[in-house]
């Protein structure tokens, strides 16, 4: 997520050489049961050697279910001689999520970038002149923009891609309503999903089950698949490197979501 350094912060770790990576310093990442915790979203401990693992407030990274703890702690036994933060994005979902519990200074800045991706939302966005992109744009965005506003009591408008039209007030509070409602963990979930798909439209409906994942990855990139078929691309390695991560991402941030809330008596 923007806004928070990339680092993590371990029980008995005392130096830290990067922020983007972090000499891997334990064998085996655990699961372990909270007894009576305070807060209900920390009934689950993700333990490296037997030792709590700390998010860069040195709070203990303690998550709402078993499922997303094993997962987390799975995240911690794939890496190799140093961790990759990139290929833990569930980890860095429950470190910011718990950070805020502790501390709601920055839910504020959260809540408004979210709202602030609707100003170049790729729902809203159209070429401003007849071309075969903008029929595509038509066919696809538009009825997904006509059901947003239905469903949500707003009257949002798309731009032609020069002439941004600006925000009504009461949508603004539409939209700031729906995400005041969600608690912390729900917040990080769907501010990730706002930033990799750069639209806070398709964060929301995806959030809200109103569209799957692999319709939304499609929609948020319209213009980029189109441009790809009709310019040769560059490096397209490294396009594709990016879709992957964009990919990996919102599929994390929709897992940490779903597995907020899942239990097992089994487990």
């Amino acid at each position: 997520m923007r806004g928070f350094i990339i680092r993590f912060a371990f029980a008995e770790q005392v130096s830290i050489q990067s922020q983007t990576y972090l000499k891997r310093s334990y064998k085996e990442a655990t699961v372990e049961m909270a007894i009576n915790p305070i807060n209900p979203y920390h009934q689950w401990f993700i333990k490296l050697d037997g030792k709590s693992a700390k998010t860069q407030q040195r709070n203990i990274l303690a998550v709402p279910s078993p499922q997303l703890a094993a997962c987390i702690a799975s995240e911690f036994n794939r890496q190799k001689e140093y961790l990759s933060f990139k290929q833990m994005p569930l980890l860095m979902l429950a470190r910011n999520a718990i950070d805020l519990d502790y501390d709601a200074t920055n839910r504020e800045y959260i809540e408004k970038a979210i709202v602030n991706h609707l100003e170049n939302d790729v729902i809203l966005h159209r070429k401003n002149q007849k071309s075969q992109l903008l029929q595509i744009q038509q066919q696809q965005l538009d009825p997904q923009l006509r059901f947003f506003n239905s469903k949500f009591g707003m009257d949002i408008q798309s731009n032609d891609g020069v002439q941004i039209g600006s925000l009504s007030q009461q949508n603004i509070v539409k939209i700031e309503s729906l995400i005041r409602g969600l608690n912390n963990w729900q917040l990080v979930s769907l501010s990730s999903q706002a930033d990799n798909l750069k639209s806070c439209i398709l964060a929301i409906q995806l959030s809200y089950g109103q569209v799957d994942l692999e319709k939304a990855l499609s929609l948020c990139d319209i213009e980029n698949q189109f441009n790809k078929k009709v310019i040769e691309n560059e490096n397209p390695q490294e396009s594709d490197s990016e879709d992957n991560i964009i990919s990996m991402n919102v599929k994390a941030a929709q897992l940490f979501s779903s597995l907020i809330y899942s239990q097992s008596i089994l487990y």
